[in-house]
């Protein structure tokens, strides 16, 4: 079970869990020619992305007026027991989805393609 704040996810899945490295790498050439090489732990930072196939326009409603109030606030992200801190990640957009119906005057009751964006602080 997934648990963003105090929002329930049963259906989300998390889509970068695999293939994560925990450091960070910079690399310079001095005048003389000679490789600097840098390698250290990262703090923070790690891209967390939730995708759901489809859910009700309620939750997806509840999941952007999160992302739109909270700001720079952190909150917790609880997947399966494990805890991160996390904010949502306002580099590109945060959450997104596609309407299950696209009539020109109807509401959808379900969005699509739900992807969230968050980065671990």
């Amino acid at each position: 079970m997934i648990t963003l704040d105090t929002i329930q996810l049963p259906q989300f899945i998390w889509l970068n869990r695999i293939g994560y490295t925990p450091f960070v790498c910079t690399s310079e050439f001095a005048l003389d020619g000679s490789q600097h090489i840098e390698v250290a732990t990262k703090q923070a930072g790690r891209s967390i992305v939730l995708f759901s196939d489809g859910e009700s326009i309620n939750l997806f409603e509840a999941l952007e007026n999160h992302a739109n109030t909270k700001g720079a606030t952190s909150f917790n992200l609880d997947i399966n027991g494990t805890v991160f801190n996390v904010i949502w990640d306002y580099r590109e957009q945060p959450i997104s989805g596609v309407p299950a119906i696209n009539y020109s005057d109807s509401a959808p009751d379900a969005v699509d393609a739900i992807t969230i964006k968050l980065i671990t602080v």
